[in-house]
């Protein structure tokens, strides 16, 4: 029987750009067919709280040569589910999407299963396509916020195919806000060259491979693409419970020329305690002569496996029992009067922000933006790349750009309508003369400016 696919869809002018936002009707297979038919700039919403399942096709859909989101309708409070029940034939791989050249990916307020008869089937949330014969590919960005990702028998966002190596680079990574759980490696990036890769806001446990890789040249063959790596206000536990149990972060076979930044976060209980927990090194050769690139500051430690954090940055490390409530079944939230409460790198807590219950009195899946503020860089003074974060309570088009003392706009980091919640971006001052320079935040008629020191 043909399967009807009823959508509404409605044009929207943002800036200059013209995009269709289009409902999709829950059910089995209607994704697969909406997908089947989108444009550049389509943004697809689910039903909060509805069901979307795919049982004949071993993907949701390709994403190629196009921008495309995927995101619940309303405030992202309740995520629509998206299951993928394919059955496997033979050796056939399962993905939800497949992303090839000139693409970009948003996923937003989704929660993604891919559990067949209550056992992890599906094999990848993203991974990349070169074609029937694999040619060199750009993908611009992929993009998970607030999601909850569970049940995968391999990656979540995916480059471990061995065809990828020089052929494949994505320009950026951003995950926001997410839970992952029950999956191998959260980021695996073996093959593939990676400009910009952030981790924030986000819990990942009971993984049983990498916690996350990132590989160098060596593996990927594209020396002009290794990435600048955000890694912050994370909570891991419980990485290595499968059979190839390995490190908890990993960046290596460089040389890994772009700096690292693991900060305000929480890492308990590595299965396999001969591996290092965060092992980030350059080994291009003797002497592993990039090892000092990286900052780790305010992390806490605990029942993890081997130390040693090379020449890199490191500050304020804490090795405690952290107390979560109750790990096992998915719950990390921190106990009262916690000294990790203050450990962080702005005096506050540390570990993904959901499990403050102490400090504030409430938890949530989403945290709750009630302003609209613009947060002090870090490091400050930096060289040369720095992270500049800021908060918006409403949706809109929202720019951030740097500027230096004579006024004159030096960069843009934001120009993009944004929806409402805590963004972090990382600025590279590399090109631009020492000194003083101001950054600003503006949304719907409201501007905040902060200044910064560039030293080189």
């Amino acid at each position: 029987m043909k399967k009807m696919l009823l959508c509404m869809s409605v044009l929207f002018m943002t800036g200059n750009l013209l995009y269709s936002q289009i409902f999709v009707p829950p059910g089995d297979g209607t994704l697969h067919q909406a997908l089947a038919g989108a444009e550049d700039g389509d943004v697809f919403q689910l039903a909060a709280g509805q069901t979307y399942t795919e049982s004949g096709y071993t993907e949701f859909g390709d994403i190629v040569e196009m921008d495309v989101t995927i995101e619940v309708d309303g405030d992202g409070s309740e995520k629509a589910i998206v299951k993928m029940e394919t059955e496997r034939e033979g050796d056939e791989t399962i993905t939800f999407f497949n992303v090839g050249d000139q693409a970009s990916l948003t996923l937003r307020g989704i929660e993604f299963d891919g559990a067949l008869n209550e056992l992890p089937s599906a094999n990848y949330l993203v991974t990349f396509t070169m074609g029937d014969v694999p040619t060199p590919i750009l993908v611009k960005k992929i993009t998970v916020e607030n999601c909850y990702i569970h049940n995968l028998v391999d990656d979540v966002i995916a480059a471990g195919n061995g065809d990828m190596k020089y052929n494949v680079v994505v320009d950026s990574t951003i995950v926001d806000n997410v839970i992952i759980t029950n999956t191998c490696t959260s980021i695996y990036y073996k093959y593939a060259g990676a400009n910009y890769i952030s981790l924030t806001n986000s819990t990942i446990h009971n993984i049983n491979s990498y916690g996350l890789r990132i590989a160098g040249p060596v593996e990927t063959g594209l020396p002009d693409n290794t990435p600048v790596v955000v890694i912050d206000h994370t909570t891991w536990y419980k990485t290595g419970v499968g059979d190839d149990a390995r490190e908890m972060i990993q960046g290596e076979k460089g040389p890994l020329l772009n700096p690292w930044m693991v900060t305000n976060s929480i890492f308990v209980d590595q299965v396999n305690k001969d591996r290092t927990f965060i092992n980030i090194k350059d080994n291009p050769g003797p002497g592993e002569e990039n090892d000092y690139l990286s900052t780790i500051a305010s992390i806490c430690f605990w029942d993890i496996g081997q130390v040693n954090f090379r020449s890199h940055t490191v500050m304020d490390t804490l090795r405690m029992d952290p107390g979560f409530a109750d790990p096992d079944n998915g719950d990390f939230t921190l106990p009262e009067h916690s000294p990790l409460f203050s450990l962080g790198t702005d005096g506050g807590p540390i570990g993904d922000p959901r499990w403050y219950i102490g400090v504030y009195g409430i938890k949530d899946d989403v945290p709750v933006v009630r302003s609209f503020a613009l947060h002090q860089n870090y490091p400050n003074p930096f060289n040369p790349v720095t992270q500049i974060s800021f908060d918006l309570e409403k949706a809109g088009w929202t720019t951030l750009a740097v500027y230096d003392l004579m006024g004159r706009e030096r960069a843009v980091i934001v120009s993009e309508n944004l929806h409402p919640g805590h963004y972090k971006y990382s600025f590279d001052a590399s090109g631009l003369s020492s000194g003083v320079y101001f950054y600003q935040l503006g949304t719907a008629g409201q501007t905040l400016t902060r200044k910064m020191m560039y030293l080189e």
